[in-house]
Formats: C-alpha cells, sequence, structure tokens
C-alpha cells in the first residue's frame, strides 16, 4: 500500500486532515504511528476502511489504484479494532467468533491467548459462555480491548489496523500483546495507533504525525537520535512510569 502526496478533508470541513502524505507500507511490517491528539493518526486509519470519499493525491495497492478494488474486498483483508472496542450484548464466545465463522474452539482459544484474555477468562464462572453488556456482567476497558483483539486476532486478516486498542491495557499485559503480533503475524502487515510510545517501540517503522503531515519517521533508534517529537515524548513517558 502506497501513498503518495496525499491530502483529505472531510466532508463540509474546511481544514486539512491529512497533507502532502507520503509512505508506503510494505507486507511482514509493523507500522507505528503516533502524535499528539488531533494530529491525523485516526484520520489515516480510516483511508484504509474507505469510510470517506477518497483524498486528492495516489493511494495504491498492490501497485494499483485504491478505486480498483471493491470497498468489501478491501474489508475481507484488514482486522480492524477502533477506540471503541464494540462489543455486543451476548457470550464472549459469540463476540470473539463474528471474527471468523465456523472457527473451531482451538482457535478461538488461541485467538483468547494471544490477546492475554486467558486469565480473566478462566477467573469467569461461566467462561466462554459468560454474557457481557446489559444483561450480562460487567467487564473493565482493559477487557473490553482485549475481547476485541481476540476477535481481530481471530480473523488473522493480511492488514491488522489497531487504533489506540491497547490504551487500557497495563504494560505488562500491552508488552505481552505486542511480542504475540510480532511472533505470529509474521509476513502480514500491522499498523498500531498509539499515545504510549512503549506500543510502538518495537515497531519496524514509526511515523509521527503533526497536523496532518509527517514530521519524524524511522525507527525508534532513529527517533530518539533526532531529538524531536518523540525523543521528548518517550523520555516524559519513561519518567512517568519510574514515578
Amino acid at each position: 500500500m502506497v501513498f503518495e502526496n496525499y491530502t483529505f478533508t472531510y466532508p463540509m470541513a474546511e481544514k486539512e486532515s491529512l497533507s502532502q502524505i507520503s509512505l508506503q507500507f510494505n507486507k511482514g511490517q509493523t507500522i507505528g504511528i503516533v502524535g499528539r491528539t488531533g494530529a491525523g493518526k485516526t484520520s489515516l486509519v480510516r483511508q484504509f476502511l474507505r469510510q470517506y470519499p477518497l483524498g486528492q493525491g495516489t493511494f495504491t495497492i498492490n501497485g494499483e489504484s485504491v478505486t480498483r478494488y471493491v470497498r468489501r474486498s478491501i474489508e475481507e483483508k484488514i482486522g480492524y479494532v477502533s477506540q471503541e472496542h464494540i462489543l455486543f450484548s451476548k457470550s464472549i464466545l459469540e463476540n470473539i467468533s463474528l471474527g471468523k465463522k465456523g472457527a473451531s474452539q482451538e482457535e478461538i482459544m488461541d485467538a483468547i491467548a494471544q490477546a492475554a484474555f486467558s486469565d480473566d477468562l478462566e477467573r469467569m464462572s461461566d467462561g466462554l459462555d459468560t454474557l457481557i453488556g446489559e444483561k450480562g456482567v460487567s467487564v473493565s476497558g482493559g477487557q473490553k480491548q482485549r475481547i476485541s483483539l481476540a476477535r481481530a486476532f481471530l480473523r488473522d486478516a493480511q492488514l491488522l489496523l489497531l487504533d489506540d486498542s491497547l490504551s487500557a491495557v497495563d504494560a505488562k499485559t500491552e508488552q505481552a500483546i505486542i511480542e504475540t503480533i510480532q511472533r505470529e503475524r509474521q509476513g502480514k502487515t500491522t499498523l498500531i495507533v498509539s499515545h504510549r510510545l512503549s506500543a510502538v517501540h518495537q515497531a519496524d517503522w514509526i511515523l509521527v504525525l503533526d497536523q496532518g503531515r509527517i514530521v519524524e519517521e524511522g525507527t525508534a533508534s532513529d527517533l530518539l537520535a533526532q531529538e524531536g517529537w518523540y525523543y521528548e515524548q518517550y523520555q516524559r513517558q519513561q519518567r512517568q512510569e519510574g514515578e
């Protein structure tokens, strides 16, 4: 997937949300996208989902314009976990099984393990049959995120989009999930949007957005050496974790 001089403005908006974006996502890479609130991170993710009309510039998949692809064919290749981590008032099993029709029990349990949700599930008296939502048990923000992640891992899509999907889990759990992504998704592409730099620090390539533009990019080592926004944010978050 390649963007070249890509600019996007939401319908009825005056200000550009993405401006002159040029980047390339290669198969098998883990890409991190960071930046302050309102920098354009989610707007970039939404371009993959085709939720809005395309912007100006070039957006290609395998060398062909994205307009050559039917939206459904793109959706079939994408696993997406949003900030809202949408769940339904059904059992945990039913919520996770939405990721893959006809999935086996083994596949579902593997996905749960990859999402670091196994221990939580064992503490629930009804296990996979536990009802959540209005008529079921109350689950924490971190548990909601991991149920949504399990659904995405079960889907095992060629492109996995995580839009600030680890914000409610602790550092240890976050690290376990990142290690799972690196181990289990070899040969597949993963895009991680995060406010916490620890979630992207091991990514193959990191983009820093500000006001819809790419202002820094490189590996974590590259960005720390530049002593720009990423460096300052990394130092600040390290101090906070040490307090």
